[in-house]
């Protein structure tokens, strides 16, 4: 008889405790759209995903490749917290492929701009174009930047004009400057003019060749358009 009063005894404590280990209700959902349960004491709202560093894509020539010493990309997006790509081919601009097989003008690298994905592209140069006929590169920048808003319509453009270098007549330069900063008030895009803000000169120590900065002209270069950028807004 006792045995048989325990094993009920027992036999109605489990049933009890098995009953208790239920939950008394569906699980607490957290807020519409999300699937983790909401914490106790919180209230409801999600976490904001910490915003990613903007994307930023160089188009350019041998500047933007770095020929003669570090380059300016790198250093320019680390100024500015941005993550860079360089889409930069020496010798090329608006019109000159260069003399390198399988090289091509600015207008034919769109692909691989918006390829990254970029918040911000910047159009570097080009002395590569002088010699070409200034109305003609003007046509050819008025084309590329139109391509490039329908192609990237959130991102911001900015053009970055040429250099006047030491080996590079200076006069042909003012020229090409001055159809590219036609072609950009005419797309509306904000124009970083590196001659008129003597940018790089005088040249003494600061280039590696008569075409190429070096080390330290590159350095100067990425302050010179971070400062330049931050005017804009960046």
């Amino acid at each position: 008889m006792r045995r048989l009063l325990l094993v009920l005894l027992l036999g109605t404590l489990l049933t009890s405790a098995g009953c208790s280990s239920s939950p008394s209700g569906p699980p607490v959902a957290g807020p519409s759209g999300s699937s983790a349960p909401v914490a106790p004491g919180t209230s409801g709202a999600p976490t904001p995903a910490p915003a990613e560093d903007p994307t930023v894509v160089f188009l350019g020539d041998s500047y933007t490749v770095g020929v003669g010493g570090t380059g300016y990309v790198a250093r320019t997006a680390a100024e500015l917290g941005w993550v860079a790509y360089a889409q930069g081919e020496s010798g090329t601009g608006y019109r000159n492929p260069s003399t390198t097989p399988g090289q091509t003008v600015f207008g034919d690298r769109i692909a691989g701009v918006v390829a990254a994905d970029p918040d911000v592209v910047v159009v570097q140069g080009s002395t590569n174009d002088v010699g070409e006929r200034p109305r003609l590169v003007q046509a050819a920048a008025t084309d590329l930047y139109a391509a490039l808003h329908t192609a990237l319509p959130a991102a911001r453009l900015v053009v970055l004009g040429p250099l006047s270098p030491p080996d590079v007549d200076a006069g042909a330069v003012l020229a090409l400057r001055d159809a590219l900063a036609a072609a950009a008030s005419a797309a509306g895009l904000p124009y970083i003019d590196p001659v008129a803000g003597g940018w790089l000169t005088p040249p003494d120590g600061l280039f590696a060749d008569g075409l190429h900065p070096n080390d330290a002209g590159y350095a100067q270069l990425s302050d010179d358009l971070a400062a330049a950028l931050h005017r804009l807004g960046y």
